[in-house]
């Protein structure tokens, strides 16, 4: 099974990659706070916390602990999450399409590029996938344990995960509703319905109470601790936050839509519609039918319900929409995907053969995995944490450390934009406490520049290509750096 070597192959050749975009934060500056303090659980400093439960920073610590505070060690410590995440994909994708079907799924999702670009990354969204796919797999499978396991995790590792949770209460409780035959729920108003539905999950599925528990605990005891939940008007991240109005709104929305068009994405929709065009009849006598979990209608619930528990703060908020906080959303997407063409391959055998079990989605798993290549022209800003186009920079980036320690030129004197302005101790573990100065214009006397930088704007680059010296480039597989010189 070529499928198990993944994990071991795929950490072995990034684990002496530094922390790399939020994962600096989340990731490492978190793991730095509870393992400088013993381990002792303690709420982060207000500059680091984001408002989400620091679990994950822990473990690092943890981790760090017993191996020693390392690359190599942070990296091999996601060794257990992809593991498990390649095994529940190999399971969730029996259940949706059978032995034929169920090897298909692992390459459909791993090589996704916001998935494989979380797969190479010390991330929490890595886990949070997990902790999802635990959780779908013991709700196909009627598995408590599992659901308990997977829920929990959901909860532990983030707010976003919290939502998630949310969203597969409320699937289980719509499947629920159907089989009972929607008695009891009919005509009332939204909020009663919800209210009264997430009665019936919590009644008939406690395997959800753990993870709400924690959840409703760790919120409680942020509270209690700081004054504040999820967010408060001193927060680094409060820009991030303000509310969008009128044309900002349609901008989210259009942002969004072009999220789940990303990336090769956009070639599932079109298989999609493709299908839907070709085998209508077959897909609306099964779209109603949601009762049955791994079923076309339950899958197709599963992804709306995700949309919509996920979508909301990427639409009200001015800057909420990295393609990671839709991942789980990207993976039902995967789902639908597997069980649709597992749906029409009896009738597409007749019309077109083996395309379907072959042909199709193999073309399929070659567009999302080119997605990892698609990088835009600078000015457009992009999604760098979200597909393995990335890579190069982490070797391009030491190139012009050496090139800067090498002529004497100190890190204060250079300007940089995220996520290139922490340390060297917060990115590489190395102890190195220096870290580039803000943009500015007009006292930085050297300027690092990148097209990973999604803050650097055209009026940017135009006064650094006019009026500053070009003093040296480094550039590989589409990732470009470039040293500025004042003249």
């Amino acid at each position: 099974m070529p499928f198990l070597l993944y994990p071991v192959a795929l950490i072995w050749s990034v684990q002496h990659d530094p922390f790399f975009w939020d994962t600096v934060q989340l990731a490492s500056k978190h793991a730095h706070h509870f393992f400088e303090h013993r381990l002792q659980w303690l709420p982060l400093p207000a500059e680091i916390d984001s408002g989400h439960p620091p679990v994950f920073g822990y473990y690092l610590a943890w981790v760090w602990s017993i191996f020693g505070k390392t690359l190599a060690a942070s990296h091999w410590a996601m060794l257990p999450f992809l593991s498990l995440n390649l095994w529940m994909l190999y399971r969730i994708g029996f259940k949706l399409g059978g032995d034929a079907w169920a090897p298909w799924l692992i390459p459909l999702v791993l090589l996704d590029p916001v998935m494989a670009g979380q797969s190479v990354l010390i991330s929490p969204d890595l886990v949070l996938i997990s902790g999802f796919l635990l959780a779908v797999d013991g709700i196909l499978g009627k598995n408590r344990a599992q659901v308990v396991a997977g829920v929990l995790l959901l909860c532990m590792i983030s707010m976003r995960g919290m939502m998630t949770a949310g969203a597969l209460a409320v699937w289980l409780g719509l499947q629920g509703v159907a089989q009972a035959g929607f008695q009891g729920f009919r005509r009332v108003e939204l909020r009663a319905f919800l209210t009264r539905l997430i009665g019936f999950v919590l009644s008939r599925h406690w395997a959800f109470l753990p993870g709400f528990l924690f959840a409703a605990w760790f919120l409680w005891w942020h509270r209690m601790a700081t004054g504040w939940i999820g967010l408060h008007p001193g927060s680094p991240w409060a820009p991030t936050f303000e509310p969008a109005h009128g044309t900002a709104l349609l901008r989210n929305l259009m942002v969004l839509g072009w999220r789940w068009l990303d990336f090769g994405r956009l070639f599932e929709w079109m298989l999609l519609a493709g299908i839907a065009w070709k085998f209508w009849p077959t897909l609306r006598s099964q779209w109603k039918d949601v009762s049955r979990p791994a079923g076309f209608g339950s899958m197709l619930l599963l992804l709306l319900c995700l949309v919509f528990f996920l979508s909301p703060s990427s639409i009200l908020f001015v800057n909420v929409s990295a393609h990671r906080y839709s991942l789980p959303g990207f993976v039902a997407l995967h789902f639908l995907v597997l069980r649709t063409l597992a749906l029409v391959t009896p009738e597409a055998f007749i019309r077109m053969k083996r395309i379907f079990t072959i042909a199709i989605p193999s073309l399929l798993i070659i567009g999302l995995a080119l997605g990892n290549f698609w990088i835009y022209p600078r000015g457009v800003a992009m999604g760098w944490d979200a597909t393995l186009a990335h890579l190069p920079f982490h070797r391009l980036r030491a190139g012009a450390l050496d090139y800067l320690d090498a002529r004497g030129i100190g890190f204060n004197t250079v300007g940089s934009v995220f996520p290139n302005l922490n340390t060297g101790e917060n990115m590489l573990l190395n102890g190195d406490s220096r870290h580039f100065a803000d943009k500015d214009l007009l006292r930085n006397n050297y300027f690092f520049a990148s097209n990973i930088f999604n803050d650097l704007s055209d009026t940017d680059f135009e006064v650094l290509q006019n009026e500053w010296v070009l003093e040296k480039k480094w550039q590989q597989s589409g990732v470009w750096i470039e040293l500025y010189r004042r003249k």
